[in-house]
C-alpha cells in the first residue's frame, strides 16, 4: 500500500533526506503536503508540487496525508507529534525526539489513545558499521560479550552550528550524535542498565556540550562506553566488542572495514591443571595464544548493505500489519532515560543508578 506523507517543518532534513527517500520507487510513501511558518519553505514545497500551509489546523484538517513527519526544532516535537496523533494520523519525529522523557511518555500516551503508530527517526540502526558488528556477533565466535565501545569523533573544527549550538533547541553533540550511538548500544545490549557515569563538557563550543563520554553497567555485568566529540583530527576506531573468546574492531562510521579475531574451541583442550607441591589447590595454567589456534577474519563477513530507507520500509510494513515496528516508542523511551541519567551524572560527578 502507498502512504501519503505530510511534513511539519520542511527544513534541511525534511526537504532533503526525508523527501528524497520518500521519492524513491522502492519506498511506499508519497509526499503531499507541508506545514511551515517560513515562506521560503512553503515556496519550495509548492515548487515540488506539494500543498503548503502556514496554519497547523488547516494542515491537519486537510486530510491530504496518512502519516506525519515532524522535523521542527526539537522543543516543538512533542506538541506537534501529539497534535498529529490526536488528529488521527500516524507520526514519526526526527531525533532527538524530545527535551525530556516526560514528553516521550506524553507522546506514547497520545499514540495509544489514538490507536496510531508513533516512532522516531533512529535511522542509524541501519549503518553499515553497526550491521557489520551485529553480523560478527551473530557468528558466536567471540563468545559471551563483556565489554562494548561505540564512538563518533568529527574531524571538523569542533564548532557546533545552527540549532545544534542552541541549548534551548536541545542542541549539543550528545543529543545530536550521542543519541544515535546510545540507541545502537541499547539495541545491541537488550538488558536493563543498572548504573551510568558520564563526563559531558564544552571544549570548543560555548553554550552547549561538544564532548561526552558515558559509561554504563548492565544487569549482567556487561559494560559499555559511548563517546562523541566534535574535534578529532586523528580518528580512533568507531567501536569494539570484547568477548570471552575474542574481539571485534570496527574502523569507521558507515565504513566497510573491520576485523574479528577469536580463539578456536580446540584451544581449550590444550589447557591443563597444575597441582603445586604440598598444596591441595589446583591452579589453572596461564593461557597463551597459540598462533595456530587463533583465527582472524576481515569484516564484513558477507556483503552488508547500508540503506537508511530500511526504516521507512519497516514503517510501511508496520502500517500494513505485516511487520513489527523496529524503532518502538518503548526503545526510544529507554534510550532517553539513559541519556537523562548521563546528564545528571555529569552535573553531579557521581554515578546514577537506574
Amino acid at each position: 500500500m502507498q502512504y501519503r506523507i505530510g511534513y511539519i517543518g520542511f527544513g534541511g532534513m525534511a526537504s532533503g533526506y526525508h523527501y528524497d527517500t520518500a521519492m524513491r520507487e522502492d519506498v511506499p510513501f508519497t509526499p503531499t503536503a507541508v506545514f511551515d511558518l517560513r515562506e521560503s519553505q512553503r515556496t519550495l514545497a509548492k515548487e515540488r508540487g506539494l500543498k503548503a500551509f502556514d496554519n497547523l489546523k488547516d494542515f491537519l484538517d486537510s486530510r491530504l496525508f496518512d502519516f506525519v513527519l515532524v522535523a521542527t526544532p526539537n522543543q516543538y516535537h512533542c506538541p506537534m507529534v501529539c497534535a498529529a496523533l490526536d488528529a488521527g494520523y500516524h507520526a514519526m519525529s526526527e531525533k532527538p525526539v524530545a527535551m525530556n522523557s516526560g514528553e516521550i511518555e506524553q507522546m506514547i500516551a497520545h499514540a495509544e489513545k489514538a490507536g496510531k503508530i508513533f516512532t522516531v527517526h533512529h535511522n542509524r540502526r541501519w549503518d553499515r558499521d553497526y550491521l557489520m558488528l551485529k553480523q560478527a556477533l551473530e557468528t558466536g565466535r567471540i563468545g559471551n560479550v563483556f565489554a562494548y565501545e561505540n564512538r563518533i569523533h568529527a574531524d571538523g573544527n569542533g564548532q557546533m552550528s545552527g540549532w545544534r549550538a542552541c541549548s534551548d533547541h536541545g542542541g549539543g553533540m550528545y543529543l545530536d550524535w550521542g543519541i544515535h550511538m546510545m540507541d545502537q548500544t541499547l539495541d545491541l545490549i537488550r538488558e536493563p542498565v543498572k548504573t551510568v557515569f558520564a563526563e559531558i563538557r564544552s571544549i570548543r563550543t560555548a553554550g552547549v556540550d561538544d564532548y561526552a563520554k558515558v559509561l554504563m553497567r548492565f544487569e549482567s555485568g556487561v559494560t559499555a562506553q559511548v563517546e562523541v566529540s566534535t574535534f578529532a583530527p586523528l580518528q580512533p576506531p568507531q567501536g569494539s566488542v570484547c568477548g570471552d573468546r575474542g574481539s571485534v574492531i570496527i574502523d569507521s562510521c558507515c565504513g566497510e572495514t573491520g576485523r574479528m579475531r577469536w580463539v578456536s574451541e580446540a584451544h581449550d583442550s590444550e589447557r591443563g591443571d597444575t597441582v603445586y607441591p604440598d598444596s591441595t589447590v589446583s591452579v589453572r595454567q596461564a593461557e597463551h595464544f597459540n598462533k595456530d589456534k587463533v583465527e582472524e577474519a576481515s569484516l564484513p563477513l558477507s556483503f552488508v548493505p547500508q540503506d537508511w530507507a530500511s526504516l521507512y520500509k519497516n514503517l510501511a510494513g508496520a502500517l500494513d500489519g505485516t511487520e513489527d515496528l523496529i524503532v518502538t516508542p518503548q526503545s526510544v523511551l529507554r534510550c532517553f532515560r539513559v541519556v537523562e541519567a548521563a546528564f545528571r551524572s555529569a552535573e553531579t560527578g557521581k554515578s546514577v543508578d537506574l
